[in-house]
């Protein structure tokens, strides 16, 4: 499994990353770990978690009931005498036993296109991403957001990539749009946190050259409007991408 470089901001949600590994014990938690459910080569379906920093991937007996391609938060647990499953590609993964139900992460496609005009609805606070920069989360970037919630009312983020320039070359500049669905049947607001993961892998598509063996680091920001500023607030640093060029 390629050695991964995950980047984690997600400080208010307080779950992200709750998993440890004990070396004398051998055992390990997850704590609803952001995971990216695939398959190797014959079709043995597994899940890309973490552990910390590192990249752990595992399986559990339910897992042919999760959706492959899409993301969810996994709780789960791994002592030694559970022992581990190797995949086609040689490659081991922990066979683990969860300890809660798999919650789905709501999901968003990039669009290759500008935003709509407008703000949309401004968020409360929104996140730096939970990510991979290669594809073992398969593209899916994670944020973590709060928005300002009456009963009756759903959010709805998408993402865009701008077709403006920055000063640093190549940093490609992603707009974030909020906007509410549903019929609000209460006048109370309440602010109420959310995770969307976006997948950018129509990113990767439109700047990878196929059969590409040079990597390239693609800076991005990510631009969205916040609560009692008028202007959009943009990324104070750069994220990476690695693709593969000629």
């Amino acid at each position: 499994m390629k050695k991964i470089l995950l980047i984690c901001s997600i400080v208010f949600m307080g779950f992200m990353l709750n998993s440890c590994l004990d070396s004398e014990d051998q055992n390990i938690t997850g704590s609803k770990q952001f995971s990216y459910i695939t398959s190797d080569n014959l079709g043995n379906v597994y899940a890309r978690s973490t552990s910390g920093y590192a990249a752990l991937p595992i399986t559990f007996k339910e897992i042919n009931m999760l959706e492959q391609g899409r993301c969810y938060l996994l709780s789960y647990t791994w002592i030694s005498e559970y022992g581990m499953t190797q995949l086609s590609d040689g490659f081991q993964v922990y066979n683990v036993v969860l300890t809660a139900e798999p919650e789905p992460v709501p999901s968003a496609m990039l669009h290759l296109s500008d935003a709509p005009q407008g703000s949309g609805v401004p968020f409360y606070r929104f996140s730096a991403p939970f990510y991979s920069s290669d594809e073992y989360f398969g593209d899916f970037w994670l944020f973590s957001y709060q928005w300002k919630k009456k009963k009756g009312e759903e959010a709805n983020v998408e993402f865009y990539k701008s077709s403006e320039t920055t000063d640093t070359s190549s940093e490609i500049l992603i707009d974030v749009r909020l906007n509410k669905i549903g019929t609000p049947t209460e006048t109370t607001e309440t602010i109420t946190d959310e995770l969307i993961a976006v997948n950018l892998h129509p990113l990767r598509n439109l700047l990878q050259t196929p059969g590409g063996t040079k990597p390239k680091e693609v800076p991005i920001r990510f631009r969205y409007y916040i609560e009692g500023k008028s202007e959009p607030t943009k990324s104070s640093q750069p994220y990476y991408m690695i693709i593969y060029t000629d």
